[in-house]
């Protein structure tokens, strides 16, 4: 009897043990589902950054510019992009990835229209939210949320203003060094040649694509020099190709050679206080990267944009006030 009741005790301490170790359990489960959803619920959103390469310096100034509001409102960023601006299947192909990876929302660029539509669309069919940066060209058949950057017909008419006005003395045979083809090209280049007809001290003697490359708008400076010594001016229309420029006047051991570019880029914001590189339009990528990144914001929150239009302002820069935009 004594026995039995030993038995009965020790089943019950058993019994017991069990019924603790199972509430246990349970307490446990709770804990973990509800450490799950908190961390799902303050999960951080991500916002795809897609230059179309990393080739220039006004896209690495863009993505700082991105990094810095991202980290500002509490987003992670992806920076993805092609090795070269002309890999238009290259960033087809990140775009179907990020999509893929399922991000929140996109900030994109490419100098190809077509391309631009295409991947519009991707993102359009997985309900993605678009911001196209460095371009205000509206995209045909797709939804993007916002553009921003600077009108580039203006930056170009504000490059043969300067020639026409400021240095108005001095008589120019122009060459033109242009980017890759594309509606950069189109306005940038437009924009100068339509005010460059109001000054009669302009002239248009010679235009040719250097691939928005510093080193080939050397090669193609020099080319273009050699046969034609008239050339006492280079409009780049981006500063690595106007700095390529300098560089070719510089070895052909022309001293009073004109270039401007578009962008200012720290690069050539030095060029420029160092009397190399004449001037450049001043569109500041940093801040085009921020803006990209706050109107990606807007578009997570589900607000409307009275105006899809975002316009940043353009200067001229030049040796007389470069010093300012150096410390910016």
């Amino acid at each position: 009897m004594i026995k039995f009741k030993s038995i009965r005790k020790s089943m019950r301490s058993i019994l017991l043990c069990g019924l603790v170790l199972v509430l246990s359990i349970g307490l446990m489960a709770c804990g973990s589902t509800s450490t799950s959803n908190s961390g799902t619920s303050s999960k951080k959103k991500t916002i795809a950054f897609i230059p179309p390469s990393l080739v220039s310096p006004f896209y690495t100034q863009a993505v700082t510019g991105a990094k810095q509001e991202a980290a500002k409102e509490g987003f992670n960023i992806k920076v993805l992009a092609p090795q070269t601006e002309d890999d238009f299947n290259g960033l087809l192909k990140i775009v179907e990835d990020v999509i893929t990876q399922q991000v929140d929302a996109i900030a994109i660029c490419t100098t190809d229209d077509k391309t631009m539509a295409a991947v519009v669309k991707k993102a359009n069919d997985a309900k993605i939210p678009v911001v196209v940066f460095n371009s205000l060209s509206p995209i045909k058949g797709a939804d993007v949320y916002a553009y921003v950057g600077y009108d580039q017909k203006q930056a170009g008419a504000q490059a043969a203003e300067y020639l026409g006005t400021k240095l108005k003395d001095k008589q120019f045979n122009v060459g033109v060094l242009e980017g890759l083809p594309g509606v950069f090209t189109d306005n940038r280049k437009g924009g100068f040649v339509n005010e460059a007809k109001k000054y009669s001290n302009i002239k248009i003697v010679a235009t040719q694509p250097a691939d928005w490359q510093r080193e080939k708008g050397m090669n193609v400076a020099t080319n273009l020099y050699q046969a034609n010594k008239a050339i006492n001016m280079y409009y780049g229309l981006s500063d690595e190709m106007a700095i390529g420029a300098a560089q070719a006047f510089k070895s052909a051991g022309v001293k009073d050679g004109v270039t401007i570019g578009i962008d200012g880029n720290p690069a050539t914001l030095d060029s420029i206080a160092q009397g190399e590189t004449t001037a450049t339009i001043y569109t500041d990528p940093k801040q085009i990267g921020k803006e990209s990144i706050i109107d990606c914001s807007k578009a997570l929150k589900g607000e409307k944009m009275a105006n899809k239009l975002d316009q940043t302002k353009t200067f001229v820069v030049d040796k007389s006030n470069v010093s300012t935009y150096k410390a910016k």
